[in-house]
This record gives C-alpha cells, sequence and structure tokens, in this order.
C-alpha cells in the first residue's frame, strides 16, 4: 500500500467517525425531545380527564340526548321517550330484557339465556319458554316510542339475541364509569376524585336488580356493592379528615346500611360523636356494634373498637 493510500484510508475512517459521532448526538437529541413530548402527552393527557369529569352528566339527570333511561341500582325503571314502561307482560319477559340491557354490548346465546332465565332440567320446554318471552318481549319494545325508529329493538342472529339501544343511559355504566374515573385521578387530583366518587354514591339508590333473586345476577349485585361500600369508605375518611363529622357519620351510616356488620364505620361513628361532645351517642353505637356483630356474626367487637369506645367516652382522640 502507498503512502498516498494509507493517508486516502485515514482521512476515510475519519469521516466515518465523525458521522458516527453526528449521529449519536442527533440520536440524544431526539431522545431528549420525545422525553420532553411525552411529558407533556402525559400532563395533557390528565387534563383532558380533568375536563371529562367536569362536563360529565349529573348521575340523577340523565342527559337529554338519551332517548331510553334505564334504572337497574334500586327501582327498576324503563323510561322510552319521556314514557314509563309498565306494562310488562306475564312470565319472563321484564327479566330477559334485565338479562339483554346489561350484557347489550354483546350478543347472548339462546343457551346462555335459557341457563340464567330457566335453570330447569326439561330443556325443550324452556327453549319454548324462551320464544315466549322474546315475542312478548318484542310486543312491549314494539308499543314505545316511534314506531317508525323504535328505540329499542331485539337483533336475532344466529342461535343468540342481542338488544339494540343506541341512545340508552343505564344507571350501571355510570356508576361503574364514575367510579372508574375517580380512581384514576385519585393520586393526582384527589378533590376531583372525591367530588367524582359522592356523585358515584348519589347514583347507588339500592342493589342491582334488588327484586331479582336468579343466580345469575348476585355476582354482579355483590361487585357493585363491594365498589359502592368501598367509595363511601374513601368519602368517610375525607370527611373525618377535613373534620366534617356530619358528613362523615352520613357515609357511614350509609355503610351499615348496606353491610351492618362492618366494625370500621362503628369506630368511626364513635370517634366522630366523640369529637363533637356526645358521649351518650358514642356509648349508643358501641352498643348497637355489640350487639349487631353477636347476633349477625357471634363474635364480640375487636380490641381496636373498645379502645376506640373508651378514648371517645373520656374525650380522647
Amino acid at each position: 500500500m502507498t503512502l498516498g493510500t494509507s493517508q486516502y484510508a485515514y482521512a476515510l475512517i475519519q469521516e466515518v467517525l465523525s458521522e458516527q459521532r453526528a449521529l449519536g448526538m442527533d440520536a440524544l437529541r431526539l431522545a431528549s425531545t420525545l422525553s420532553e413530548q411525552n411529558e407533556r402527552l402525559e400532563q395533557r393527557l390528565t387534563d383532558l380527564l380533568h375536563l371529562v369529569a367536569d362536563a360529565a352528566p349529573t348521575p340523577a339527570a340523565p342527559p337529554a340526548s338519551a332517548r331510553v333511561t334505564v334504572s337497574c341500582l334500586g327501582t327498576f325503571t324503563v323510561v322510552v321517550d319521556d314514557k314509563l314502561i309498565e306494562n310488562w307482560r306475564a312470565g319472563k319477559t321484564r327479566t330477559l330484557f334485565q338479562y339483554l340491557v346489561l350484557h347489550r354490548a354483546q350478543t347472548v346465546s339462546r343457551d346462555t339465556l335459557i341457563e340464567a332465565l330457566w335453570p330447569d332440567p326439561d330443556a325443550l320446554a324452556a327453549a319454548s319458554s324462551l320464544k315466549v318471552a322474546v315475542h312478548a318481549l318484542r310486543q312491549t319494545l314494539r308499543g314505545t316510542g316511534d314506531t317508525d325508529a323504535p328505540a329499542l329493538t331485539i337483533v336475532p342472529h344466529e342461535a343468540s339475541y342481542q338488544l339494540s339501544a343506541p341512545d340508552l343511559w343505564l344507571d350501571v355504566d355510570e356508576f361503574e364509569r364514575l367510579c372508574a374515573l375517580g380512581t384514576r385521578l385519585e393520586a393526582t387530583q384527589p378533590e376531583q376524585a372525591l367530588a367524582l366518587f359522592a356523585r358515584a354514591a348519589d347514583l347507588y339508590r339500592g342493589d342491582l336488580l334488588a327484586d331479582v333473586w336468579d343466580d345469575w345476577v348476585l355476582i354482579p349485585r355483590e361487585a357493585l356493592k363491594d365498589q359502592y361500600l368501598l367509595i363511601l369508605g374513601h368519602l368517610a375518611d375525607a370527611a373525618l379528615a377535613s373534620a366534617d363529622y356530619a358528613a362523615c357519620v352520613r357515609r357511614c351510616r350509609q355503610i351499615l346500611e348496606h353491610d351492618r356488620c362492618r366494625e370500621d364505620a362503628f369506630r368511626t361513628l364513635m370517634l366522630c360523636h366523640g369529637r363533637l361532645g356526645q358521649p351518650s351517642r358514642v356509648r349508643r353505637w358501641f352498643e348497637l356494634c355489640e350487639l349487631t356483630l353477636r347476633n349477625g356474626l357471634d363474635v364480640a367487637p375487636e380490641p381496636a373498637t373498645l379502645r376506640v369506645f373508651e378514648a371517645a367516652m373520656h374525650g380522647r382522640d
């Protein structure tokens, strides 16, 4: 290799190394830019969640755009175009609608409906009962709203059915949405999360389909009740921390209405009345706690409950 060739190769290597260094600097700058953009995006997402929460419809008043409003928490009602459906036909017509409205995002097979609504070994009779119920439900829905553009229809698929309700507001969906959004905001925007939990709690007017005792409703009913009790606990804790004892007492009573053996709720009630200087109320809640636990679970109050009682009775926190 000649001297000129060596110099040329050296110069070429230096050029390649220089280009690599430039590319490395560009990569660092790009990574820094992406990191900054990601931070801005996360902040915008948080702000957007805040705006969505502020703009969400009030739970007690479904949006005016909804042609159909269905309440399954507490008293079951269906309102179509401002008219309450009352003429539910006999048999399983109403229960069939309740099942379909809670599962309207999917098609439901005939076998699933039969197993849920007619858990009977006589499959032939159950299949006939399903056909009768579907026909009766179609007749009920046909008599509501605008016949040219029905708000509710039963759509048949191959060996399955689905409820079509494009303009429907369901209290269960709204309750779950508010709870989920509040949970997402709890760490970054606790006050907004509590406001969402309060709206969800106001929406819970009773257990899911309280007058239906078929097996299919029991698990979702208890799951929703657990969620309700959880947000009530958050609200009670926040009220206690801010010395809003009246609100804390109200939330604890709501807890006990749905779970009468919640000993922590009894303790919080005693603590509130102790801070309010009401020893007679402290004693009454302790006695009720003791009686409820004995009758309901055959147990005595926990040591922590006894400590709270003694402290509240003597004005100690």
